[in-house]
């Protein structure tokens, strides 16, 4: 297990947009309190500078009858190459804001929304973070995998150089 640390304010929002950077993919988990929970992958667009992550989606799917039902969501990224891991619980609101749409619009989205940033279907998600907890291997990949084969190999327990914590912005 790596050091313990706590990230608020400023510091936890520039590790949202660490990792953010990093991986922009997440999985979304909706109806968070039903057995079993909804859950679909999401682009994560932007992470603004409160630390509020915004993504594009369309109205009238499942994930919008989930929300309208409950707002509460939970945001998990992973991105093995760099060892960085961010689970994020928070509320979910959704926007009709042109202005918005425009400044999280990509090509990549096109895929999803072949009528482009004009589809009147369109719709910015904004999740703004309660709680989140971290797990981030600055050393990089190569030696935490070199320091946990050594532990293997020696029977030791070790460290992977690792930093964890809670993280609230």
């Amino acid at each position: 297990m790596g050091a313990q640390k706590r990230l608020s304010g400023q510091e936890a929002v520039e590790q949202f947009k660490e990792v953010v950077d990093h991986q922009g993919l997440c999985m979304m988990v909706t109806r968070v309190d039903e057995h079993p929970s909804h859950s679909r992958p999401m682009s994560v667009g932007q992470v603004d500078d409160q630390g509020n992550f915004w993504m594009l989606t369309l109205a009238g799917t499942h994930k919008m009858d989930d929300i309208q039902r409950d707002p509460r969501c939970y945001l998990y990224f992973i991105n093995p190459g760099k060892q960085e891991f961010l689970s994020v619980m928070g509320t979910v609101e959704v926007l009709n804001d042109q202005q918005k749409k425009e400044e999280l619009w990509s090509p990549f989205a096109k895929a999803w929304v072949p009528g482009g940033v004009e589809d009147p279907d369109l719709r910015a998600l904004k999740v703004t973070p309660v709680d989140g907890y971290y797990w981030d291997t600055k050393a990089g990949v190569l030696v935490a995998g070199m320091k946990i084969a050594v532990a293997a190999l020696t029977g030791a327990r070790t460290s992977d150089g690792g930093v964890e914590g809670r993280v609230k912005p």
